[in-house]
């Protein structure tokens, strides 16, 4: 039967409280649990690596506008969409420079293209009243580098 005087007998003995050859230095001692049973106690080695859950350095994630703020897009909201659209040719910015997902941006230019055929978003141009409008992104400086800019 084990005692708690047991682990303080060994160390005034001064003998190795387990002698095994091939196995983990970890397993220090064993004592007894409330039901008798004897059971293992693992304590760590103070000169083990030290192994996080998660990178402390990772980004995080970064999301597109659209999906970070939830907006849907609609074909009747011409002034959101006119954002996305040059004032100077009238082409939808590409996804280095809005900085959207290729699934809002994919989801954005269907939307653009039917806007355009109800009559709610001009076709060659951005509508003039909506060029003072604030900017969500700025097109001379893309999220992303590119090499035709």
């Amino acid at each position: 039967m084990y005692s708690k005087t047991l682990p303080f007998l060994r160390i005034v003995q001064r003998q190795p409280l387990l002698t095994l050859e091939r196995t983990s230095r970890r397993l220090l001692c064993t004592s007894t649990n409330s039901q008798g049973s004897p059971s293992t106690v693992e304590t760590l080695d103070p000169d083990a690596p030290v192994v996080l859950e998660d990178n402390p350095y990772k980004k995080p994630d970064r999301k597109c506008l659209l999906c970070s703020t939830g907006i849907e897009l609609d074909y009747k909201n011409a002034r959101l969409l006119q954002q996305f659209v040059s004032t100077f040719s009238g082409r939808v910015y590409d996804r280095h420079v809005t900085g959207l997902c290729d699934h809002q941006q994919k989801k954005l230019v269907e939307t653009i293209a039917l806007s355009r055929k109800a009559g709610y978003m001009p076709i060659f141009v951005k509508d003039p009243k909506y060029v003072k409008d604030p900017k969500l992104f700025d097109p001379l400086k893309p999220i992303r580098p590119h090499s035709f800019a």
